[in-house]
């Protein structure tokens, strides 16, 4: 306090900057990101999970398949969900299209396995530089692979492979 012609004068005195309100300032901002997007990314793989669930639940229900597990999904023609699963000992894979209730179950391990696919597909036929899926369907009543990917010479290709063979039903090169 400062004394002017006899009046008391408080001054303002500049206030020091506080490191510990600016730190917590600054988790707050980041917890509330943090919150958001944690938020963002469960809304965002909802569906996913829900479309999941119901696949699982229609499985168990019409088949006899156990230990259902490495569901995928295609969407060459509407949504095509395979998911694997044991019956009586053997591998099996369950086919459903769409939103329909109707399962058709393939043999599975009979046939081309995704790292004998991958070697296929970076091999001399394809070139392959980038695989960006590789999905089990069907198409023509047959157990296949769906499957994106990138050459060498950096086009988009599509191929539908028989699961067993390794027949290609059909090829979309070049896009």
């Amino acid at each position: 306090m400062e004394i002017h012609d006899n009046l008391r004068v408080r001054m303002a005195r500049p206030k020091k900057f506080s490191w510990s309100k600016f730190i917590a300032i600054i988790v707050a901002i980041a917890v509330v990101i943090i919150a958001a997007l944690a938020f963002y990314a469960y809304l965002a793989l909802r569906p996913m999970a829900k479309a999941e669930s119901n696949v699982q639940t229609v499985v168990k229900q019409k088949t006899n398949l156990q230990n259902l597990h490495d569901m995928t999904v295609d969407y060459r023609d509407g949504a095509t969900y395979a998911v694997l699963g044991d019956e009586n000992g053997k591998q099996k894979v369950a086919i459903i299209h769409g939103k329909s209730k109707n399962v058709k179950i393939f043999d599975y391990g009979n046939g081309i396995s995704p790292s004998e696919l991958k070697k296929r597909l970076k091999g001399d036929d394809y070139l392959a530089s980038k695989i960006y899926s590789a999905n089990l369907s069907e198409y023509q009543n047959a157990l296949v692979w769906e499957v994106s990917y990138r050459d060498e010479g950096d086009s988009l290709n599509y191929l539908t492979m028989d699961y067993k063979t390794g027949t290609v039903y059909r090829a979309v090169n070049g896009i």
